[in-house]
């Protein structure tokens, strides 16, 4: 499958850069885990029904450092051709995480904001 989602560049640097500063970024587990419960459950309400088992499948992370949604399991193995598509079968791409990514972007950087301020004048 190919990488797609929200990338804010200077993220990790910027983790490491609090963490030697003594700053306990375990914090911002909150803020990526309220991302990527967001984008998940607009990623289930985009996915196209058949029988469910596809928008139930998505799924969100709690890590330090990213949020990411996934889709499919054993279960559900059609997850991806369901998001890109597959031309031989003349099956078109639904693009539900890709209109989830969309959707989030612009929520993403203000969250962060407001939990590092937050994480900076606890600190200082």
């Amino acid at each position: 499958m190919r990488d797609s989602g929200v990338h804010v560049e200077g993220l990790t640097k910027l983790i490491r850069g609090l963490e030697r500063a003594g700053i306990e970024v375990q914090d911002l587990k909150e803020a990526f885990s309220s991302i990527s419960k967001q984008a998940a459950s607009l990623a289930s309400s985009f996915a196209p029904r058949v029988s469910g088992r596809l928008a139930a499948s998505v799924r969100g992370n709690k890590a330090k450092n990213k949020a990411v949604i996934r889709a499919g399991r054993a279960a559900v193995p059609y997850a991806g051709v369901v998001e890109y598509g597959w031309s031989a079968k003349n099956r078109p791409a639904a693009g539900f995480m890709r209109r989830a990514d969309d959707a989030v972007k612009p929520t993403v950087v203000p969250k962060l904001e407001a939990e590092l301020n937050r994480l900076l004048r606890e600190k200082f």
